[in-house]
C-alpha cells in the first residue's frame, strides 16, 4: 500500500493539475518500508493497474487537517477542486510535512533534487 503524505506543485496557476506525490510504501503489516516520490501520472497508472490485479486501491491519503487517512480512487481524478492541492483532498506541502518530521525529531529530511 501506499500512504500519501505531502505534495509538490509548481507555483504557476497554469499548471495546478502538475505535482507530485510523496508517498510511504506500507507493507502488509503496517510497516514503512520505502519514502519515494510520483507524479500524478505515475499515481494513476499505479493505481489502474492495481486495480486491474485487485479490484481495489492501493492507495491512501492523510489530508490536512484529518485525523483518518482515507482512501485514493481512480474516480477522483475525473475534476480538480480548485481549493485542493490535488485529485484527491488537500494534502501537505513538503515543508509543512517537514516540520511535522522536526517536530518528531525523527531527523528525517525530505527534499526534492530534482
Amino acid at each position: 500500500m501506499f500512504l500519501a503524505i505531502a505534495v509538490e506543485t509548481k507555483q504557476h496557476p497554469k499548471n495546478q493539475n502538475d505535482y507530485r506525490v510523496w508517498y510511504l510504501e506500507v507493507d502488509s503489516s503496517g510497516q514503512v518500508v520505502g519514502v519515494g516520490v510520483k507524479t500524478k501520472q505515475d499515481m494513476v497508472e499505479n493505481l489502474f493497474a492495481n486495480y486491474r490485479k485487485t479490484g481495489k486501491s492501493n492507495w491512501r491519503a492523510f489530508q490536512k487537517g484529518a485525523e483518518r487517512s482515507t482512501p485514493v480512487e481512480i474516480f477522483d481524478f475525473v475534476s480538480m477542486n480548485m481549493h485542493e492541492n490535488t485529485h484527491f483532498g488537500n494534502l501537505p506541502s513538503l515543508s509543512e510535512f517537514q516540520g511535522v518530521l522536526d517536530t518528531l525529531q525523527s531527523r528525517l529530511e525530505l527534499r526534492s533534487i530534482a
